[in-house]
């Protein structure tokens, strides 16, 4: 009988166990359905039940957009077409759902000029995601490997040195990858941006209600994070102009 009890009881917790790996796959899905069946507030409610449940991609932002965008919330949208693309920079779909969308917000800023050399680093690195850069550089390790090995073994002089030179290029490649894969990696894990999620709200000049009104900010807007006080984020936009707003008014990326 207790040979029998401890059997039932590893079978209750197997099932259990494929019970909530299976979940979040199961609740996606429906919320596929819900989708497709026009029912795009119920949709949301149950994509947003997977990520409480601790699962994310950037296909499931990308169609939580979609279906935030069908609910005209517009704010909500960019939030999670943003959120795609930084897990997925090359996410083409959500480039253009996010461009659509930028042209119906309320709030289009100037931006400071870049210097040339940081705009084109950073396009660099979130051209690929921050698992590229890793297999990328894991590749050319093993290159460089081989080509040391090569060095090492063959006696033809030529291919000697080919095998040389490919090694040390081919390893400061591998350092550059695996430098650009930890800089993905803290930027998809470090919020350094956020989208207003209120209709509007009016950014002040200090972290509190009676700080002087800079300037009215709407659903949708992308701003930097720069400082936190309190309830209060210090937020930068891409003109440079700086100010305060409740930490209840923006969602980080």
């Amino acid at each position: 009988m207790i040979m029998k009890a401890k059997i039932l009881i590893i079978n209750l917790l197997f099932i259990c166990g494929i019970s909530l790996f299976a979940q979040p796959d199961s609740l996606y899905f429906n919320a596929n359905k819900l989708y497709q069946e026009a029912r795009y507030e119920e949709a949301i409610e149950v994509y947003e039940s997977v990520l409480v449940a601790g699962y994310e991609s950037s296909t499931l932002y990308y169609n939580l957009g979609n279906a935030s965008f069908r609910s005209n919330k517009f704010g909500k949208a960019r939030l999670y077409y943003e959120k795609a693309l930084k897990l997925n920079p090359s996410d083409e779909d959500a480039k253009s759902n996010l461009n659509h969308l930028q042209k119906l917000l309320a709030d289009s800023f100037e931006e400071v000029p870049v210097i040339f050399y940081k705009k084109w680093f950073k396009s660099l690195l979130i051209s690929l995601s921050s698992n590229q850069w890793a297999y990328i550089s894991m590749l050319s390790f093993l290159l460089c490997s081989l080509a040391l090995i090569g060095y090492l073994l063959l006696r033809h002089r030529s291919i000697r040195k080919i095998g040389f030179y490919t090694s040390i290029i081919v390893f400061f490649i591998s350092i550059f990858c695996a430098f650009a894969s930890w800089k993905q990696f803290t930027f998809i894990k470090t919020p350094e941006a956020a989208i207003v999620i209120d209709l509007s709200v009016n950014a002040k000049s200090a972290p509190r209600e009676t700080g002087l009104g800079l300037f009215v900010l709407h659903e949708g807007a992308k701003v930097w994070l720069e400082d936190k006080a309190g309830g209060w984020w210090e937020i930068r936009l891409s003109d440079g102009r700086k100010a305060w707003v409740p930490e209840s008014s923006i969602q980080t990326i």
